[in-house]
C-alpha cells in the first residue's frame, strides 16, 4: 500500500513509519521540513503543513492516510478537501480522555459512552492551540466528528491511553528513578487501576487494521488484564537490579506540601490525569480484531534503554517535560525532603 503519515517525525509517529516499512509498504511522511537521521531513504519526505501548505501532496493520492499528531478540527476539514476522494482510508489517532465523566461506569468505558463538548465560546475552527485539557479532549471529539464527514465509510479512529515505551515520557522516570535505587517515595492507593499502551503495540495493530481497510472506533488500553499502581510498579521494579524500597504516603499528604497530581513524576499517584474513569477503559473490540499487549517489563526495560542512548541535555528535557523540574538530580533532591518530612511525621505519629 502506498501510506501517507501526518506527525510521522514527532514522539510516536516513527513507529507507526517503522511499523508499515516492516509490511511493505510505500511510506511518505508530509513535514514542514525535518528529516529524522533515522529515517531510512526509502521513507518519502513531502514538505508542508495543516496550516494550507498542501502543494507537495494536492495532487497526489494514497491507499490510506495515518494522521497520529492532528487536534484542531480546521486541520482534518482542510486535509479532507485538499485530498477529497483521493484517499482510501483515514486513520485518526485520538485519546480515550474524549469519553464524559465515565466513572459512574463500573463495567468500563466502551466505544458508545457519552462523549465531551465543545463549550467554549470561540469558534472551535479557529483554534490552533488548546489552553487546557478539557478544551484539548473536546478538540479531539471534532476531529472524529470531522474525520467521518470528510472521509465517510473509511474512517478509523483510535483512541488510546497513555502511551509508553521508547522516545516518551510518561512511564519512563520510573525505571530511570528506579535504577537509581534507594527509597523512593509513591503516593496514593496501591489498588488503584492502571492503564497504559506500549507506542509500539498501537502502531503494529493499526497498520494491519489499514490494511484491512477497517473503520470504526476502537479503545486501546492495555493490558489485557487489570493492573494496579504496586503491579505496575513491580513489574518496572524487575528491570533494575538496584536496591529498592517503595515509601507509600497518602495523596493528601502530598496535597499539603503543595505537590501537584500529576499522572507521571518523581512523586506519580494515579489521579487518572484528573478525568474519572480514565483507567477504566474496556478494550474488549481491539483485541478481537488483534490488538496485543507486551508485558510491562519489556516496555519498561527498552524505554530505560532509549533514555540512556539519549544525549544528557535531551534526558533533562524528556523529564522536565513530565513533571516540569529541571534534572533528576533536582527531583530526587525534592523528594529526599519530602521524604524526611514524612518519617519525620511518622515518628511524631508514633
Amino acid at each position: 500500500m502506498r501510506i501517507l503519515i501526518l506527525g510521522g517525525t514527532g514522539n510516536i509517529g516513527p513507529f507507526h513509519v517503522r511499523a508499515a516499512l516492516s509490511r511493505g509498504h510505500e511510506v511518505s511522511v508530509f513535514t514542514r521540513g525535518k528529516r529524522p537521521a533515522h529515517f531510512s531513504a526509502e521513507v518519502e519526505m513531502l514538505t508542508g503543513d495543516l496550516n494550507g501548505n498542501f502543494d507537495s501532496i494536492r495532487n497526489r493520492d494514497w491507499d490510506a492516510v495515518v494522521d497520529v499528531a492532528t487536534f484542531g478540527p480546521k486541520w482534518v476539514r482542510a486535509l479532507g478537501e485538499a485530498l477529497g476522494d483521493r484517499v482510501g482510508h483515514y486513520t485518526l489517532i485520538s485519546t480515550d480522555s474524549v469519553y464524559e465523566n465515565p466513572i459512574g461506569n463500573t463495567g468500563g468505558t466502551t466505544e458508545e459512552h457519552e462523549l465531551v463538548e465543545y463549550t467554549g465560546t470561540e469558534d472551535p475552527y479557529s483554534i490552533t492551540s488548546f489552553r487546557e485539557v478539557d478544551e484539548y479532549r473536546a478538540l479531539k471529539v471534532l476531529c472524529e466528528r470531522e474525520s467521518q464527514r470528510q472521509f465517510p465509510g473509511r474512517t478509523l479512529i483510535a483512541r488510546p491511553t497513555f502511551l509508553v515505551g521508547p522516545g516518551t515520557g510518561e512511564l519512563t522516570y520510573w525505571p530511570v528513578r528506579m535504577e537509581r535505587g534507594g527509597e523512593i517515595l509513591v503516593a496514593g492507593d496501591p489498588l488503584a487501576p492502571v492503564q497504559m499502551i506500549d507506542v509500539r503495540d498501537m502502531a503494529e495493530w493499526i497498520i494491519p487494521m489499514v490494511e484491512r481497510r477497517e473503520h470504526g472506533v476502537f479503545n486501546l488500553a492495555g493490558p489485557a488484564l487489570p493492573m494496579g499502581f504496586a503491579e505496575m510498579l513491580g513489574a518496572i521494579r524487575g528491570t533494575t537490579a538496584s536496591p529498592v524500597s517503595l515509601v507509600w504516603t497518602s495523596q493528601e499528604w502530598l496535597l499539603q506540601q503543595g505537590v501537584p497530581p500529576v499522572w507521571s513524576s518523581p512523586l506519580m499517584w494515579v489521579r487518572e490525569g484528573g478525568i474519572p474513569g480514565l483507567m477504566r477503559v474496556r478494550s474488549d473490540k481491539a483485541i478481537a480484531r488483534g490488538l496485543k499487549f507486551r508485558p510491562l517489563s519489556v516496555t519498561a526495560a527498552d524505554a530505560l534503554s532509549w533514555y540512556k542512548s539519549q544525549p544528557p541535555d535531551r534526558q533533562g528535557l524528556l523529564l522536565q517535560g513530565v513533571h516540569g523540574i529541571g534534572s533528576l538530580e533536582e527531583s530526587m533532591a525534592l523528594e529526599r525532603k519530602l521524604l524526611n518530612e514524612w518519617h519525620a511525621r511518622d515518628a511524631r505519629v508514633r
